[in-house]
Order: C-alpha cells, then structure tokens, then sequence
C-alpha cells in the first residue's frame, strides 16, 4: 500500500517497458454536469443492477444523478476529437482519455468541458518500477512459505469460527478485492469450492484492460484466501461461502496517479453490480516521480482522488474495509489513502496476541480523526499462496488485517440483514477491544463478534418494532440447488407475493400468491449465478437475494 496522487485529473501517462512506442498522455477529463441525459432516476435499471437497486432500497439510500452513466453524448463528442476515451466515471462525472496536445486542446473548447485539475507530464520510457520493487514489502506486505498452517488463530481472535459454526459463512454477501492480481487463483485447490461454485461472479484488469486478474500478481490472492479459502484441515477463511468480484487496479512494477483512477472505476463497477462489501489492501501516499506525492496534511479525508472515489462507496451502501498502510517504521509513518476516508473501516495490524504490530500505519488524519478505525492480526497471518496447486504461507502487513475484517462484516452481515453498512461499521468499531480508549496505533481495536452481538441485539435490533412478514421472512437453502423457500414468521396478508429476479432486472417467474408460511419456488432449471426473490405487499416491498450452485 503506498500511494497515489493528487486529487482528481489528467491521470498519467504511463508506459511500460522499453523499445515499444511509447502511449499517447492520458487525462482525466471532467464534465460541467449530466444535462440531457437520457437516463433518470425513475428508471434506475437502465444503469444499475437489481441488486445495486435493491441495497439501496434497504439502506435508504436514494438514486442521485451521481450514480448517471457520463452523458454519452459528451463520449462522443471526446472521440470526434480523434482522443481515446478508455473509461468513463459516474461519480466524479468525467472519463479517462488518450490524448495529444491538438487533441487536448479540442477537448478543452468544448461547452461541457469543466478542467483538468492538474497536468501531469509524460512519464518516462522506462518508469522505476523495477528499482523500486524493494518497496513492494511496504506496499503489499511480506510472504514467507511454511510447510503448514492453520487460520483458526487469526479467526479466535474475532469471533469468526462461532459465526461460522452457526451457518453464517458469508452466504448472499458479495465482496469486491481490488488489488494487484490473483496469481492462478482459478487453479488452486484452497479455492476450488469458489470456482466449483461459481461464486466469481465478476473480473476485470483495469490496467490491461481484460477480463483475465489470474495471470499478474499474487498480493491479490494472498488476501483473496484470508477471505475465500475452503480447504478444510488446512485453511478456511472468515467467509468462505461469499460470492466475489475480482479487480486488478494496481500495476506493481509502478506507482502512479493512473492507479487512483483505476480504483475508483473498479468501486463504481463493483457498486453497479450490487457489490456489498469492498475490501482493498492498497493505499497511496508516495509516488515514482515524486511531484505526485502527497503530504502529510493532504491525508484528510477530502484531498486525494482516491479517497473521494471511497467517500462516493460509502454513499451507496456498500462497506468499505480498507487497510491502513505498511509505513509506521518508514519516515512517513501515518496511513495512506483512501484510509484516511470518514464513514469506512481503515484496519491495523496486530501480534496474535492483540499487541500493535510496528510496521503497522499510525493516526490519527490530518484533520484529527482515529484512525485507523480497528485491527486485526497483520502480522505472521496465514495466507494461501500461489505455489504449486496452492500452499499455506504467512505473511505479514495490513494487507492480510484488512481482508479479515471483511470476513467478518460479510458474516455478521448475513446474520443481521437488517443492519445498513453505516451501522454494520458502528458495530464493529464499538466491538473492538479498546473501543473505551481508543489510539492512534489500533483505533478501537479488534472487533469481537461476542461484543458485536450484544450490540446489535442493545441497539440495533427490528425486535423493537412491529414484526411484519417482510421483516420476518427468510429464505433457505442459500446456496440453492433445487429449489428455494420462503419463510414467513407472521401472518401475510391475501395480497402478498414472491417473484424471481435476475441479476439484470428481468423476472423470471410469474408473481406468485402467498397462501401458507412456507412458498416453494423451484429453481433447478436455472443457471448458476446470483438471483433476487423479490417480496411484495401492497404497502412495501423487500428483496432477498440466494446463490444458485
């Protein structure tokens, strides 16, 4: 984890390798505003998914014209300039471009034409990736194999394993890893019951612009299988039931702005595909050429792109989980960005005995605020490798915190449906074991899911309202393989029905009329994925989400 650059703008230049033509520069364009567009919030399915609609129905949180694709008008515009645009992005309302100086200066002629908010200078041929690849034990943390090992330690700490005795292994719950690859993670035996399952349910190199995240680094699977891995007697995760989207957004032989902007296109995807969860183990604060650094006081909350890119997550419903930083023995010492971002989990790194590991980014932000929010082990945490058909290894780094947390989010969140991410992040910051005096070296501390649970129950529970058989319904099995079931635990009035969604939108089945406590729908016949049992009633509607196997 390290750095990134400066807010929002002309996004690098960045080329690879020597001997090759070197690329146009690249920008990032910005747009006055989305006028005459042709989507609207009444028709939110033309740009999101069912089930991004559906987290914001039960979070409360409302369609904006932030979440409207870029005017493809404006697109189109871009490309009669003879510019290349490689991405849009909807939430900071620009797109990513190829561009010359002629090419540049047609764009900025243009009436929806806002700025470029800084200019950034070719980069080299040949960039300082591979002189700075002793850096990589900062950014991503460091790996060393071991002939076995267990996660069981590094789960106790938590809470996970009475979670996931209990049946909540991270079912329904969808995590989005963005990270720097996922070396052969399709061909290793921890997370064959992942692949089997089909629970990838998404990939994308942002950086090579491909659908392939199996053939780059492995920093990415390290933390995937702290999560994921399912191989009893050797490795389990904190949620090994989830289902994923996988994102490449950093390119380790650099360190660029262009990364910033990688990640928050891989944010906005993963919320237009109802992505519950983000757990990312990078951050920026330094850069290769060091004009792009950011400075201590720029750690903010407000200033780096990327860390408006997490503010924009935290708006929509998912729950960012995102690790503190590998710099306290360094001279810079505090976190990077985006975990200097309010409304999200920034996670340390501690000892298996709960003591602060030193390595580990130190608060609070630049504007006084704790972080980071609270820990979990970082330091020897078990993690899968990419060795052979898959092996046990340890490593040591918020990289490896970061994703346990996510785990456990992803497990109390399947327990506890009914909580919106903002309150799922109260939980487990007041969970944590130092929550009454909280540092600047853990936080609050590591979350403990005992402590979680009385909270939730205290404060957080639907017991305290009036049941009604949207709050009380159930679906079971989750996976399903041949049919699933709906259980309500009061009394459903003539009117209600169930109906079947597709992750696009369409409906699958007619509406069906609750008549008893229990409805049957039969799903053998569809193809395994993600699907949406939506509940109606006259006066509300809910929707509960399964995975077909």
């Amino acid at each position: 984890m390290r750095n990134f650059f400066i807010l929002g703008c002309l996004l690098v230049c960045f080329c690879v390798g020597s001997g090759k033509a070197q690329s146009l520069p690249r920008y990032l364009v910005y747009f006055k505003d989305k006028a005459n567009t042709p989507f609207t919030i009444q028709n939110p399915e033309a740009y999101l998914s069912a089930r991004a609609i559906a987290r914001r129905q039960r979070h409360g949180v409302a369609i904006t014209p932030a979440d409207f694709p870029v005017n493809p008008t404006y697109i189109q515009a871009i490309g009669q300039t003879g510019a290349k645009v490689l991405y849009t992005t909807r939430w900071l309302n620009g797109a990513l471009v190829e561009a010359s100086d002629a090419q540049l200066t047609a764009i900025r002629n243009l009436p929806f034409f806002k700025g470029i908010e800084r200019n950034l200078p070719l980069a080299p041929a040949t960039t300082a990736g591979i002189a700075r690849l002793g850096a990589v034990n900062e950014k991503f943390g460091t790996q060393e194999t071991v002939d076995h090992g267990r996660m069981r330690d590094q789960l106790a700490m938590l809470g996970v394993p009475e979670l996931n005795d209990n049946g909540f292994q991270g079912q329904g719950i969808i995590i989005a890893v963005l990270d720097a690859g996922f070396s052969r993670a399709n061909e290793l035996v921890y997370l064959k019951p992942l692949f089997d399952s089909k629970r990838i349910l998404d990939t994308y190199d942002f950086i090579s612009r491909n659908t392939n995240v199996y053939d780059d680094h492995f920093h990415g699977l390290n933390c995937l299988s702290t999560i994921a891995a399912n191989q009893p007697g050797v490795m389990v995760g904190a949620a090994p039931e989830a289902s994923f989207v996988l994102y490449r957004t950093e390119n380790e032989y650099s360190e660029t702005p262009y990364e910033e902007a990688t990640w928050i296109l891989a944010a906005e995807r993963a919320d237009s595909l109802g992505a519950d969860i983000i757990s990312c183990s990078l951050g920026y604060n330094l850069f290769d050429d060091p004009a792009y650094d950011y400075t201590r006081a720029q750690m903010d909350g407000k200033t780096a792109l990327v860390t408006r890119g997490a503010r924009h997550v935290a708006r929509t419903g998912m729950l960012l989980v995102n690790s503190a930083g590998n710099e306290g023995n360094n001279a810079w010492r505090y976190i990077t960005a985006p975990a200097d971002a309010d409304s999200i989990l920034a996670v340390g790194a501690v000892f298996s005995n709960r003591t602060y590991a030193p390595f580990s980014s130190v608060g609070p932000t630049a504007d006084g605020r704790i972080k980071p929010d609270v820990a979990a082990q970082g330091a020897g945490t078990v993690i899968g490798n990419d060795l052979g058909t898959g092996g046990v290894s340890t490593g040591n780094g918020t990289s490896f915190s970061a994703p346990l947390i996510a785990g456990l989010a992803a497990d109390l969140w399947q327990a506890h449906p009914n909580l919106t991410a903002q309150q799922l992040r109260e939980v487990l910051v007041k969970s944590g074991h130092q929550a009454a005096n909280p540092d600047s070296l853990l936080g609050y501390g590591v979350p403990v899911v005992q402590r979680a649970q009385e909270i939730i129950l205290q404060d957080y529970s639907p017991l305290a309202t009036e049941p009604t058989p949207l709050t009380t319904a159930v679906l079971y099995p989750n996976p399903a393989q041949d049919a699933v079931y709906i259980r309500f635990g009061s009394q459903v009035p003539s009117s209600t029905e169930v109906q079947i969604i597709s992750n696009s939108g369409i409906a699958l089945t007619r509406r069906i009329p609750v008549t008893r406590m229990d409805v049957g729908i039969s799903v053998a016949a569809f193809t395994p994925g993600l699907y949406f049992v939506k509940i109606s009633t006259p006066q509300s509607v809910r929707v509960l989400k399964f995975i077909k196997r």
